[in-house]
């Protein structure tokens, strides 16, 4: 895990692909810890405290299989004056129209605040589309060529390899193996931990 300076105003755009994340976490939960694929569940309070620690919030981009309407996280995230946009995944299935407006949100926030860039948190592991001039990583290029600092949350297994090199040598990759227990749990079965440190 690498750490570099705080921008000047420490504030964070967030976005996140949970699609790939709770897909790869159920991988997660299988493979490497026995538990029922199936059954396993991001508890969204926990996850995303993790994902904001405490900072100020300018942006929320949720795409894929988000929580419920009547989930608490959201609640919690108005209650801090982020009024969150909110991007269902696409009834055909396919997840490049998701990415392509996560994408999208990401150039129009980086513009709106390009004269005090903060730090976009990126929730995913999906690096492709790189040598056709698109997809996450060839965004952030240009976003910390533009003086904000990036964040790149993911699972290690599934992690494209030159997206989290470019989080480590340009700002911060943190692993969510690393904090299984504190932000998922296990439908009839384990509660998560809520223990975050990071």
């Amino acid at each position: 895990m690498s750490d570099t300076t705080s921008p000047i105003d420490d504030f964070v755009c967030l976005y996140v692909d949970n699609s790939n994340i709770f897909h790869e976490g159920q991988r997660f939960a299988e493979q490497q810890r026995s538990e029922d694929r199936y059954a396993f569940r991001i508890d969204f309070i926990h996850f995303s405290q993790l994902l904001l620690r405490n900072r100020t919030v300018r942006e929320v981009v949720w795409g894929g299989s988000i929580p419920p309407a009547t989930d608490t996280v959201w609640q919690a995230l108005k209650d801090r004056g982020v009024d969150p946009h909110l991007i269902p995944r696409s009834d055909t299935g396919e997840n490049e129209t998701v990415d392509h407006k996560i994408q999208l949100l990401m150039h129009r926030h980086v513009r709106k605040y390009r004269d005090n860039p903060g730090t976009i948190v990126v929730c995913t592991g999906d690096g492709k589309g790189y040598h056709n001039e698109e997809g996450f990583l060839y965004d952030l290029e240009g976003h910390v060529e533009a003086g904000w600092a990036v964040e790149v949350i993911s699972w290690t297994h599934s992690c494209h390899r030159h997206l989290r090199q470019f989080a480590e040598n340009n700002g911060r990759f943190i692993a969510l193996d690393n904090f299984y227990d504190a932000v998922t749990y296990i439908k009839g079965g384990r509660h998560a931990s809520g223990a975050i440190a990071c």
